[in-house]
């Protein structure tokens, strides 16, 4: 699978955080080898898988109206708060073993 890179960024907002995962996808693909993205939010906020709708959240979820993104892969909500740490790894489909 060759070498992989490593990421460690500082808290971000949260469309600064998708934004990153978003594109290390990207660039896991162009430079041919596995990307692993470390990092934290600068503020509490909910993600929201890529085909999930706001209106479709528990209203508990939105009480608080925290800032609300989509996550580039699916999934459901998730709730993230300051003093988590939080990962994304991208690899291409040919970085996988076969079989």
């Amino acid at each position: 699978m060759g070498s992989w890179r490593l990421i460690v960024d500082p808290p971000g907002s949260p469309a600064a955080n998708m934004a990153a995962d978003e594109e290390i996808s990207f660039r896991a693909v162009r430079e041919s080898r596995p990307i692993l993205r470390l990092y934290r939010w600068d503020r509490p906020a909910v993600s929201l898988g890529r085909r999930q709708k706001k209106e479709d959240l528990p209203p508990s979820a939105t009480e608080e109206s925290l800032p609300t993104v989509w996550r580039p892969t699916g999934g459901g909500a998730v709730l993230h708060r300051t003093d988590e740490f939080t990962y994304a790894l991208a690899l291409s489909r040919s970085a996988l073993p076969s079989g």
